[in-house]
């Protein structure tokens, strides 16, 4: 009777959890883009200073990726670009507080934005860099993961071993 009465009450939480995390997609309908990349950017602990609107959306080639700018954009993400060939990539940039390059950067001289990258609706990365507030520029170095990590710390590699490896597998860069 005991054994009846605790898998009675295990299945009943296994199907509220389920009915929980059926609800959290229910909660993202209707939503757009640009709010599904602001929540993200909230979520990882940062707060929206400005909402910079959509900045980009194309649609991923290997061509592109000859491009020194989608190099370093693709450099600092997990994933590599492969998955995404052929999907329409929409990037939503903000700026925002409280973020890691603020250690780096004093907040007195520079802006931190972070751009947000969606595929069908779906975060799959994204950037962060720092302005200059005096020249609004984006300081030397490129691109950092949107958490603000170094390509070294995403990839495992110095930049002349993955420059190597780009090469390799997406082409010269043209640009």
């Amino acid at each position: 009777m005991k054994i009846r009465a605790i898998l009675s009450l295990f299945l009943s939480l296994a199907l509220l959890t389920l009915a929980g995390c059926g609800n959290q997609d229910n909660l993202s309908e209707g939503k757009t883009d640009e709010q599904i990349a602001a929540d993200y950017v909230q979520a990882l602990g940062y707060t929206i200073v400005a909402h910079e609107g959509e900045a980009t959306k194309y649609t991923l080639e290997q061509k592109t990726l000859e491009n020194l700018d989608y190099m370093q954009l693709w450099g600092v993400q997990k994933q590599e670009p492969d998955a995404y060939f052929g999907k329409e990539i929409v990037t939503y940039p903000f700026i925002v507080k409280d973020h890691p390059l603020e250690q780096q950067y004093s907040p007195d001289n520079h802006r931190i934005c972070v751009a947000v990258m969606l595929v069908d609706s779906k975060v799959i990365g994204g950037t962060s860099v720092p302005l200059s507030k005096v020249k609004n520029l984006v300081m030397a170095g490129g691109a950092y993961s949107i958490e603000g990590k170094t390509l070294k710390e995403v990839k495992g590699l110095n930049y002349a071993e993955w420059l190597e490896h780009w090469k390799k597998t997406y082409g010269n860069v043209t640009e």
